[in-house]
């Protein structure tokens, strides 16, 4: 088989290196590699060489003293040997080289390159086994340190409870405020007689002038009573003429109805040319129950949309609150507008009535870190020796006083809970049921509500204090 034999140079690259392979015109070639220097040092690299060996149809081989050369050959699966002379041992090479550097053409038999061995019989022996050894006391270290038992206890100890109250400054906080727009419409409660008719009848007028009158529609007619009737027809009236002409009750209702000749007389300047006289009654004039508008309805109106004023006010101010502050209670003012009506008064007839309120509404917020802070500093202050306030169980509340201060009121939990490294230290290679024991007896545990043990086949406790948690809960 054709060879080639190239040289790996200082100055090489990847991309000069593939220039060389790809113009190669042989089925074998030999690449002379010194040492692994940049910027050829990776495994990719080998890969490529291969590949771009192998487009160019030539086999390769590496020839290197070097061992890292032949580690990621071995990896890439690129035969490598330490001179051209092993290569031609191998029949891999019809090139020798001989003492001077020369090179001898050597026909041999194509061979399978051995595998690389490390004999231990050699003059380095000795410290590969020293590192054989230190590999597997490091080996035993970690399967040690990766099994190392660790525990988790689980304990609740007992607390009481600690309130505060104390002023807070009010230049800290400022003030919100909102308009408000709410109707609201309801059917009526209340009852009254309405007038649903007019009473109507026919009466006589008489010319008592000289001269015609033409009569509108709509000259008034009257009872010594003072009830006033209309004509609803025009007519004209001859001197010394009467005529009859329909009327109606200016009023609907009951009061309308006359009997025979109540009417007596003409409205207007009218009066003293014409008489006016009713033969007959005026009837039909009636009136009924209606629904109407009580006081209790518009009562009960004003209570709901004042309510519902006041929700929506609490609800907008904790929307206009903005982040990191928080709302004083009892600090929102809420003022109706005075103007504000139903748009029908008591006892008018309807079947509904309806009111809009028009309010605005003002709060208090104040910076949530501040007043949290002042909280706590009040609590701790509050606390005996050995004790420790849990932060997660501190509340506050902040409410305006009746002379317009602010007060804050805080709430949490006050727990003594002992050295945790006294509570490791106590309990190492203990049982857990002798664990539980100690901590309820000497260190004031109210129970243990767990113990956690890994490995989980382990019975005692670690040896060690720094593997024990003390995971302490308040009860």
């Amino acid at each position: 088989m054709k060879e080639q034999i190239l040289s790996l140079e200082p100055t090489d690259d990847l991309q000069s290196l593939r220039d060389k392979i790809t113009r190669v015109q042989a089925g074998r070639l030999i690449l002379l590699w010194p040492a692994l220097t940049e910027p050829i040092n990776r495994r990719l690299d080998f890969a490529l060489l291969c590949r771009w060996a192998a487009m160019a149809g030539s086999e390769l081989i590496l020839v290197s003293a070097d061992p890292e050369v032949h580690r990621l050959a071995a990896q890439t699966g690129i035969p490598c040997y330490l001179s051209l002379k092993e290569t031609a041992l191998y029949g891999l090479s019809s090139h020798d080289r001989d003492l001077s550097g020369g090179l001898s053409v050597r026909q041999t038999q194509a061979r399978p390159p051995a595998p690389l061995r490390i004999n231990f019989s050699d003059r380095h022996s000795p410290a590969v086994r020293m590192g054989v050894f230190d590999a597997a006391i490091l080996s035993l270290m970690l399967l040690f340190l990766l099994l190392l038992p660790s525990a988790k206890i689980h304990a609740v100890f007992p607390s009481r409870a600690i309130e505060v109250s104390k002023p807070l400054d009010s230049s800290l906080c400022a003030s919100l405020s909102t308009h408000l727009e709410l109707s609201s419409r309801l059917e009526t409660t209340g009852f009254i007689f309405v007038p649903i008719a007019y009473a109507k009848g026919i009466v006589f007028l008489t010319n008592k002038s000289a001269r015609i009158l033409n009569l509108p529609t709509g000259l008034r007619v009257s009872s010594k009573g003072s009830i006033f009737l209309e004509t609803t027809e025009g007519v004209i009236l001859l001197a010394g003429k009467s005529q009859s002409v329909a009327v109606r009750a200016v009023k609907p209702g009951p009061s309308g109805n006359l009997a025979a000749g109540a009417i007596d007389r003409v409205e207007g300047p009218l009066a003293l040319s014409i008489e006016a006289t009713n033969p007959e009654p005026i009837s039909g004039g009636a009136q009924a129950w209606r629904s109407a508008v009580a006081q209790a309805d518009l009562d009960a109106l004003r209570t709901s949309l004042t309510d519902q004023a006041r929700q929506e006010a609490t609800t907008g101010m904790q929307n206009l609150a903005t982040a990191g502050r928080t709302l004083v209670e009892k600090s929102m003012q809420v003022q109706f507008d005075p103007l504000d009506a139903a748009d029908f008064p008591v006892n008018t007839p309807s079947d509904t009535v309806g009111l809009t309120l028009h309010a605005t509404a003002t709060a208090w917020e104040c910076p949530t870190d501040i007043v949290r802070s002042r909280a706590q500093d009040a609590l701790i202050s509050g606390l005996t020796a050995g004790e420790t306030l849990s932060p997660a169980s501190v509340t506050v509340r902040l409410e305006e006083n009746a002379q317009g201060a602010f007060d804050l009121h805080a709430s949490g939990l006050a727990v003594k809970i002992p050295d945790p490294n006294a509570m490791a230290l106590a309990l190492r290679a203990r049982t857990p049921g002798q664990a539980a024991a100690i901590m309820r007896s000497r260190f004031g545990a109210r129970s243990v509500a767990g113990l956690d043990l890994w490995p989980v086949w382990i019975p005692v406790l670690p040896l060690f204090p720094y593997q024990i948690e003390i995971a302490a809960g308040i009860g």
